[in-house]
């Protein structure tokens, strides 16, 4: 038996992955795990990495400092920088059985995390560089990165919320309510 085009044609296809809102679910997807793999990161450096800044020596300080500045690019920098720029656009890319509500404290939570950064954390590392072991300058790091950490973690919470509300309604458009106007669903007898 020969299949010809029209035929294949007229097989049913399943919808690309990036069309409609399959790109949008994915996002979401991504989004979550790298939210919480950049929160779980700053809780790391808010129990362990940071604190342990205060126990080198003054004197082994500043090259202390250069190897943990050389270490963390691609692990955390990166990944972070991607979070909270994909958080910061989450708004306006969500899939549409997201809660605006939802998409703003995720909104948020990216722009926070980058604005502590980009105005905090970074100017106390560059401090670090430049002074060398100060106290003040590592609370002060201490307490931007908790900002960033509380802040990624709301926003990893409402992301899993997001995902477990969505596949709970099988991808269908929770602002559409199924039941009939009278807000009794005939199909089970229950309201």
């Amino acid at each position: 038996m020969n299949t010809t085009q029209q035929d294949l044609d007229r097989l049913p296809r399943a919808p690309h992955p990036l069309s409609g809102q399959g790109w949008r679910r994915w996002y979401t997807v991504g989004l979550t795990a790298l939210t919480a793999y950049s929160a779980a990161l700053g809780w790391q450096a808010q129990a362990v990495s940071y604190p342990l800044f205060r126990a080198v020596a003054p004197d082994d300080f500043a090259a202390y400092h250069a190897q943990y500045n050389a270490a963390i690019p691609v692990v955390v920098v990166a990944p972070g920088f991607l979070t909270f720029l994909a958080g910061a656009a989450f708004y306006w890319v969500r899939p549409a059985d997201v809660p605006r509500p939802a998409a703003v404290v995720v909104g948020a939570a990216g722009v926070t995390s980058l604005l502590s950064t980009v105005l905090w954390a970074i100017p106390m590392h560059d401090r670090l560089d430049r002074d060398g072991h100060v106290a003040a300058t590592i609370d002060s790091l201490l307490r931007a990165n908790l900002l960033r950490s509380v802040a990624l973690t709301a926003g990893t919470l409402v992301l899993v919320g997001c995902l477990a509300t969505s596949s709970q309604g099988k991808g269908r458009d929770r602002r559409e309510d199924p039941r009939p106007r009278g807000g009794h669903d005939v199909r089970d007898g229950r309201d």
